[in-house]
């Protein structure tokens, strides 16, 4: 993947960041599971950082990223991540020329696509436990 992140700036990625999380908090399905984050500019400051490394930037934080895991505990589910990708892919867009939401997306696509890899199998190893 191109390296986008210093292409974009960091407070850019921030403002999508903050722009994206904004719109999750009112999304009608997005909403109810991201109701559990207890301090939005905390969980934005990591997220910024996150998408920032993934995008090519260099590390600012100490921070040890769990992202399937978090998605897991949160009972996030392929329905749940299609809303997150289409809303993601939204903002994104409206907020970047195409020469940068693009390589963005492709990255979420991709982690998107880990994500529903591993729910997948999470779902066939609790289905082969209920048959033992």
């Amino acid at each position: 993947m191109h390296d986008v992140a210093s292409e974009l700036g960091l407070p850019r990625v921030a403002e999508v960041v903050a722009r994206f999380y904004a719109a999750v908090r009112v999304h009608p399905a997005l909403a109810a599971p991201f109701a559990r984050v207890g301090d939005w500019p905390a969980h934005e400051a990591v997220l910024t950082h996150f998408w920032w490394v993934t995008l090519g930037g260099k590390r600012y934080m100490d921070y040890r990223y769990r992202v399937a895991e978090k998605h897991i505990e949160s009972g996030f589910t392929p329905a749940l991540l299609e809303d997150w990708l289409a809303l993601f892919a939204d903002t994104v867009r409206e907020s970047l020329p195409p020469e940068l939401a693009e390589p963005w997306l492709a990255r979420a696509r991709h982690i998107g696509e880990s994500l529903r890899q591993l729910h997948a199998f999470h779902a066939e190893s609790a289905l082969s436990a209920v048959r033992a």
